[in-house]
């Protein structure tokens, strides 16, 4: 991606490695990196998982939503809103008209792979009622669609990924 100012959005699966690839992504750039996990915590002083289990899903859906459309976009950041940010289309509107998005698109089996390798607490919005498998399908239809790229990670390693979105402006 070349250094013209610019923010680039990083959109995908819990796991999918939408904040490494973010901080690695920003590093390699000289940017800011946003990820909207951390400012959630930042202002409310808890965590994602904190909130998910003491307030439920709608209220950290309201916290992301909020959150998201306060930022003021500076130029050269690159940001990592929630896999659940799709849920918040104002936030995701917000998202498609003042960034550019690149969806980390992962596959079913790598996701189940790696949740199984995570310890999550407060779990994913949208797991216990959907299950994992309708949960990805629903979320990987809207992430195509806000995409203005889609990268699948196959067989890349987090700096081909890297180099994959660099490539792509």
């Amino acid at each position: 991606m070349k250094k013209n100012k610019q923010v680039i959005t990083l959109v995908g699966m819990p796991t999918s490695g939408k904040s490494t690839i973010g901080k690695i992504l920003a590093n390699k750039l000289g940017w800011d990196f946003i990820d909207l996990d951390d400012l959630i915590k930042e202002k409310t002083g808890r965590s994602y998982d904190e909130i998910l289990e003491q307030d439920g899903e709608r209220k950290l859906l309201d916290l992301e939503n909020k959150y998201t459309l306060e930022l003021a976009f500076k130029k050269n950041t690159v940001f990592s809103p929630g896999g659940s940010i799709m849920y918040s289309p104002e936030a995701m509107g917000k998202i498609k008209k003042e960034t550019k998005v690149v969806y980390i698109e992962t596959t079913l089996r790598e996701i189940q792979k790696r949740l199984k390798q995570r310890v999550i607490k407060g779990g994913i919005i949208g797991l216990r009622e959907k299950g994992l498998k309708k949960l990805f399908k629903e979320r990987s239809l809207v992430y195509k669609k806000i995409a203005n790229h889609t990268i699948n990670i196959e067989n890349l390693t987090e700096i081909d990924l890297v180099e994959k979105i660099l490539e792509l402006a």
